[in-house]
């Protein structure tokens, strides 16, 4: 009976040693596994990233190749920078109706300039008889500027550019 009870102790020690070595392979295995599948996600993401860099590298090389065209264009129309001439307007007094619609009409874009505004106000007060000093205007000639007939404070400024001839 000894030697049956020996022959079962060595058998379960045999299995369990095999149990061992079995989960210890196990285990080399199952983190070789979950280390090649963080690689896979880590080279997905790449190939995304990479798809996404192609696509704006194509979209940026679009957008150049218009601008190109667009610069030859200019260019073969004579819309370039050194057949231009700029000049600044800066207004701010009063004007009249009249006075402010031709002014304001005089800015309108045509083939040969056009106005770039940078700024426009109109303001319906316009203070008259008294200067900011409080001294009443009363002797004003007929056609100084202080003595015409103001409705509105014009402020005009911007730029017309015109094309050199």
């Amino acid at each position: 009976m000894q030697i049956k009870s020996i022959g079962a102790s060595i058998a379960a020690t045999v299995l369990a040693i095999l149990l061992f070595v079995a989960a210890y392979f196990f285990m080399a295995a199952y983190s070789r596994y979950a280390t090649a599948e963080r690689q896979l996600g880590q080279a997905a993401r790449q190939v995304r990233l990479l798809e996404q860099h192609r696509r704006e590298q194509a979209r940026k090389r679009r957008i150049l190749e218009r601008v190109r065209r667009f610069i030859d264009k200019a260019k073969a129309t004579g819309a370039q920078r050194e057949k231009w001439d700029y000049y600044s307007v800066n207004i701010d007094e009063p004007v009249s109706f009249p006075e402010a619609q031709k002014i304001l009409g005089q800015t309108v874009n045509t083939g040969s300039y056009y106005f770039r505004p940078v700024a426009l106000h109109m303001k319906k007060e316009v203070q008259s008889g008294t200067e900011s000093t409080g001294v009443k205007k009363d002797s004003l000639s007929a056609d100084s500027k202080e003595s015409k007939q103001a409705d509105i404070f014009l402020s005009l400024k911007g730029e017309f550019v015109i094309r050199r001839k």
